[in-house]
């Protein structure tokens, strides 16, 4: 009541603060408190932002030519989307199809000369593996010539083995014939020797039966010895035929052997050619998207092993390559996890996929055509630091975003913004 006597500042001085007042103060002290308490003890998030480029956990398939051929047809073009086995390009087939059509020629020649030296051998009669194949028909001819030389050979043999034996049957009857006669005449001999002795008898008879009995007996000696000689030339001429027919076989056997290692060696020739012949055509081995094509065109050269066509796998897992600075690459580690960023896809419409870092580069590269970048697609520099960098790869984990359109995909090669 006194205070209603009192001027204005005096009341206002004396009249006791709203509460609001005091719990705004109350408030701010609190507050005050908290901020030096967070500050003190909580931390503070350190986000490292790298750009890079979505690759393929599988490399880019490279199609190159097994050897220098002219191109011939051209099936696809950069982008297109392409299916196993279909055909990306098509090679000059003249000297691959000239190669496996002489192979196969010369394999079937050899299969001939093998069935021909093969009847020799057993003894058989020849009958050619294909008749509409021309060496066949002189593989027949020399068959029949080779059984006739055979057969002519052991008939010759054969001959003078009998004219042998003939002359030598004659012999031995000659042989006794004279034998009987040197006995005769070796008893006349000592009869005429006996008469004389009783001097019944001349010398001179008794002279000429020593003489005949002389004669016969050379002509007996050399009739044995003519006997000897022609024992032996039977047993040569026998020796002769059998040499004859186990050199015949023999070479006959040889050649089959050598024939066989042609053929073999003709075979292994011919898959080589054939697989060559099937590269004519290069075809994609999966399901993938057409990266790079060579500048080549039709009619032009294809180098041995030159890269006319790099493939990026469709269906294999995709990573991000995060080019990192290398003043950042300390705040990384290998299992951190990482928000992605599509330029494709902005992400405050889309918003960000995930990831974990995977690897982690052990030594920095060079941007920009130094060093180890040196002769790098313009697509692998893309969105490289200007200075010293690490390579860090991320794993996606989350690739889902929001309101994506149905006909759009994540595709290797776009480029993302990661915040690590």
């Amino acid at each position: 009541m006194i205070s209603e006597f009192q001027p204005d500042a005096i009341e206002i001085e004396e009249r006791s603060p709203p509460a609001t007042t005091r719990l705004t103060l109350y408030a701010v002290a609190v507050l005050i408190v908290a901020a030096v308490v967070w500050a003190s003890l909580s931390k503070v998030d350190e986000i490292v932002t790298a750009q890079g480029k979505l690759t393929t956990t599988e490399p880019n398939l490279v199609v190159q030519p097994l050897e220098t051929s002219v191109i011939r047809e051209l099936h696809v073009a950069v982008g297109d989307v392409v299916h196993r086995d279909q055909p990306l390009a098509t090679l000059d087939p003249t000297f691959p199809k000239a190669d496996v059509d002489a192979l196969r020629t010369r394999i079937a020649a050899l299969d001939a000369a093998i069935a021909r030296l093969e009847a020799e051998l057993d003894g058989g009669d020849f009958v050619p593996p294909d008749p509409t194949n021309p060496d066949g028909a002189v593989q027949s001819k020399l068959f029949q010539q080779r059984r006739g030389y055979f057969k002519a050979s052991l008939n010759n043999y054969d001959a003078q083995i009998a004219s042998l034996e003939a002359q030598l049957q004659t012999n031995k009857s000659e042989e006794a014939l004279t034998a009987q006669r040197f006995e005769t005449l070796r008893s006349i001999e000592a009869m005429r020797s006996e008469l004389m002795e009783a001097k019944t008898g001349s010398k001179l008879n008794l002279l000429l039966s020593r003489a005949s009995r002389l004669e016969i007996e050379d002509n007996l000696a050399h009739m044995r010895g003519d006997q000897l000689d022609l024992t032996h030339k039977l047993e040569k001429t026998r020796s002769e035929r059998q040499v004859f027919i186990q050199d015949f076989g023999r070479t006959a056997l040889q050649d089959l052997v050598d024939t066989l290692a042609k053929r073999n060696a003709a075979a292994e020739d011919l898959k080589k050619a054939e697989l060559r012949q099937h590269m004519v055509v290069l075809t994609t081995p999966v399901e993938a998207i057409v990266l790079e094509i060579a500048h080549r065109s039709i009619g032009s050269v294809a180098r041995e092993a030159e890269t006319l066509f790099s493939l990026v796998p469709r269906d294999a897992p995709l990573q991000a390559e995060i080019s990192v600075d290398n003043k950042d690459i300390g705040e990384l580690t290998v299992g951190q996890h990482v928000r992605l960023k599509f330029d494709a896809f902005p992400f405050q419409k889309y918003g960000t996929a995930t990831g974990v870092v995977r690897v982690i580069s052990q030594d920095s590269f060079v941007p920009q055509g130094g060093g180890e970048e040196a002769g790098r697609a313009p697509l692998e520099q893309a969105h490289r630091p200007s200075h010293l960098f690490y390579r860090v790869l991320v794993d996606l984990t989350d690739t889902r975003l929001r309101g994506q359109p149905e006909q759009s995909r994540i595709i290797p090669g776009m480029t993302v913004t990661a915040e690590m």
